[in-house]
Parts: C-alpha cells; structure tokens; sequence
C-alpha cells in the first residue's frame, strides 16, 4: 500500500482532507444555487494604489493535461463561470494583505513587516522537505469550482507554520483545506446540471508533480488576473 511508507500524523493527514473534500463535494450536490465568488469586488479594487501579498505554491498546467482543458471547454458555455488563466494558478498557504504605507486594518501589511516576514520564513521552515503533489479530481465549493489536493497533509502543515510566522491572530471563518481554483462563479444563479457535469471529473486524476518551493507572491489589485509577481523564493529541502 502507498500509505505503508508514510508516518502516521500523514496517514491521518490524509484520511481527514480527503474526507474533508467529499463534504464540500456533498455540499455543492445539494445546494440550489451558486454564489457568486470573484475576488476583484468593488472593495477589493477600492484598496488600489497597491498589491496583496499571500504565501502561494505555483500550479504547473502541462502535468493537468488534458483533463484540465477538457473540464475548461465544458464549463466555458456557462455565462456565470469565469475560469482562471493559466499563469493565475496556484494553491494559497497564507494570505499576508494588502501592502500599505500606514495599515490600519487587521487585512494590511507594511513594507517592514513584509520584509521581515521573509527573512524569518527560511528559519521557520527549517527541514520543511520537498513534496509531490496530486490534483483531482474536480469538485466545487458554492461560489467556485477547483481541483482537490493530495499532497499527504504537506500544505497544512505548511499552512500551520507560516500562519504563526504571520501573525494571524483571529481564527478563519473556515478551517484551511488546500485547492486549486480553477474557476469562479460570477453571480448568483441556479446550479442546474453543474454537479452533474463536474461530476464527470469527480474522480479523475488531473496530474502530479514536484513542489521544490514556494513563494511570497503580490499581485495587483486593479487588475482581474494579474501576473503573479514573485517577491520572494523559499526552496524546500
């Protein structure tokens, strides 16, 4: 059995996100309708001049496909389904904030908290070890549609270590479950046969590659999909 090789707290790493992402996916089979999800909102843009900073590993498209543009050519008929380009493709660990010369919001950084953030990133990922990661198959919270992740628990526990580096104090609406989004829902709209045609990808392995590391990203919040810029590299062990 693969999971013979694995220390225990991976094994029930696993069994929990995996149980985690059939929940979400009996979610979405039962809700009437879907949410509207996009991150550019009106409060979103009204935080320009500036850019978010997060902690992200970059999703490589070649190993996704062709399952990846498959599910994209279904879902792109659907008027309220907005999908994600491919340089926009990642798996959040952190969200930091937005970069402000004078924060005042518990969602704002400034620029000397940023940069000491990632001189103590390296010391609090010490022996953080190299990892491959699977994606699928394809599942749906209400207000968007991404790709489940199997990675043995590696981004919880990366998640774990540089949300105390970070400083987040307030506990988050949900616990972190690691996806790919690959699209989102722009409105508020029926859901009509989207579990069912989804669900066609429901248990397909999209692909599997090497995280070698991941990244302090920005990215600018005038803009829809921005490219996003590489402000600092961590390399796994």
């Amino acid at each position: 059995m693969a999971l013979l090789g694995l220390r225990w707290s991976d094994i029930r790493a696993s069994r929990r996100q995996d149980a985690s992402y059939r929940r979400v996916w009996q979610t979405f089979r039962s809700i009437d309708h879907v949410a509207d999800g996009r991150h550019d909102t009106q409060a979103w843009r009204s935080r320009s001049p500036g850019v978010y900073a997060f902690v992200a590993i970059r999703i490589p498209v070649e190993p996704l496909q062709p399952a990846l543009d498959e599910i994209r050519r279904a879902l792109a008929p659907i008027p309220f389904v907005r999908q994600h380009p491919d340089h926009f493709l990642h798996i959040t660990l952190q969200e930091l904030g937005f970069v402000k010369t004078d924060p005042n919001a518990p969602d704002e950084i400034d620029q000397t908290r940023l940069d000491e953030f990632v001189e103590q990133l390296g010391s609090a990922l010490t022996g953080a070890p190299r990892f491959e990661m699977r994606l699928g198959g394809a599942n749906s919270f209400q207000d968007a549609v991404f790709l489940d992740v199997h990675d043995r628990g590696h981004c919880g526990r990366l998640h774990t270590r540089i949300r105390e580096l970070a400083g987040v104090l307030a506990l988050p609406r949900f616990a972190y479950l690691p996806h790919a989004t690959i699209a989102h829902f722009t409105a508020e709209e029926p859901t009509g046969d989207l579990a069912k045609l989804i669900g066609r990808w429901r248990d397909r392995r999209f692909g599997t590659f090497e995280v070698s590391a991941i990244e302090v990203m920005t990215m600018d919040v005038r803009l829809t999909y921005p490219r996003l810029a590489t402000y600092a590299v961590h390399e796994l062990e």
